[in-house]
């Protein structure tokens, strides 16, 4: 576990895709995969 700083506008932003999604998961949740999609998406630009 630790502990993130991100500003107000990015929390928003994390909060409001949680929002969208069909299971509206946890702040934490959401935040594991968004990272998750986006070291996907940098693994399979590098390729």
């Amino acid at each position: 576990m630790f502990g993130l700083r991100m500003p107000l506008s990015l929390v928003a932003d994390v909060d409001a895709w949680a929002e969208s999604q069909p299971d509206k998961p946890s702040r934490s949740e959401a935040i594991r995969r968004l990272v998750e999609e986006a070291l996907k998406a940098e693994r399979a630009e590098s390729k």
